[in-house]
């Protein structure tokens, strides 16, 4: 019962990041990107800029805060995530000629929002 409630409410928290992204004016690409490296929380565009977003969330500062969950190891995987999404998506690499990737960090109610995090 833990698993799935945490696995719940992580999609929730992605949801919020989503939203949040949108209402900034980036626009929707893909959620939850999968391959055999690992996942992207959220793909989307920011006018020519292709944007990977990873969202973390903690829901109190007890046990740290989530920016401290970025560390350089899931950075690099995160990067390597998204080499394969364009490698396997040619007209999205023709389409956005660059990219970033963008964090999301949620601490309870409070929302922090990193650009070009690598």
């Amino acid at each position: 019962m833990t698993k799935q409630r945490n696995y719940q409410k992580g999609r929730d928290q992605e949801n919020r990041a989503k939203e949040f992204l949108i209402e900034r004016g980036l626009e929707l690409i893909e959620t939850n990107y999968k391959n055999k490296l690992g996942e992207i929380d959220v793909v989307m565009s920011d006018g020519d800029c292709l944007v990977f977003v990873e969202v973390k969330y903690k829901a109190n500062d007890l046990m740290g805060l989530p920016e401290e969950m970025l560390d350089q190891k899931k950075l690099l995987q995160i990067r390597r995530v998204a080499e394969v999404y364009l490698m396997t998506l040619p007209e999205l690499r023709q389409k956005f000629k660059k990219y970033r990737i963008d964090a999301v960090c949620i601490l309870g109610r409070e929302i922090r929002y990193y650009k070009n995090v690598c």
